[in-house]
């Protein structure tokens, strides 16, 4: 389903649906990272696995430094480190949304492409696309709702 050789150029209106954000995922854990080294250096209680969090956060984060999602008239489009590349035609799309892992390991694009019940990904079974840093809050008004209405998709969960 997805398309393989077809151009990754952007076609109409390009919308950014979610982009990672390098400061927040390398701050947080680097400042958190800071103070357990410096409370287990000053009291000797150094917890090992909270800064084996950290680090792994913070790798996590820098792995992921230049991807975005964004939506064109033709579907999806991902950015990652190989370059830009489309993921799903808007009529290869059931259902989409966000799918949050937590505050140390950002979000993923969940996409249910249409298809018969047992494909895979398909209908009843998501494959995540787009990995960034947490979606971030917007100044403006969120585009995914009214995009998945203008291409008939529904959000993750609509019935």
């Amino acid at each position: 389903m997805t398309f393989v050789g077809e151009s990754a150029k952007p076609v109409g209106e390009v919308l950014v649906l979610g982009e990672s954000r390098a400061w927040p995922a390398i701050a947080i854990p680097g400042v958190t990272m800071i103070v357990m080294i410096v409370v287990g250096v000053l009291f000797d209680l150094l917890n090992l696995t909270i800064l084996a969090f950290g680090a792994a956060s913070i790798i996590i984060a820098v792995t992921r430094l230049r991807n975005a999602v964004f939506a064109d008239d033709l579907g999806i489009l991902v950015r990652d480190r190989r370059g830009l590349r489309r993921s799903y035609a808007w009529n290869e799309i059931e259902r989409m949304g966000w799918v949050d892992a937590g505050m140390m390991w950002g979000s993923s694009l969940a996409v249910y492409p249409r298809g018969g019940p047992y494909d895979v990904p398909g209908p009843n079974a998501s494959i995540n696309v787009g990995r960034i840093w947490r979606p971030g809050r917007r100044r403006s008004a969120d585009p995914m709702p009214e995009l998945l209405k203008a291409h008939g998709v529904k959000g993750l969960f609509d019935q």
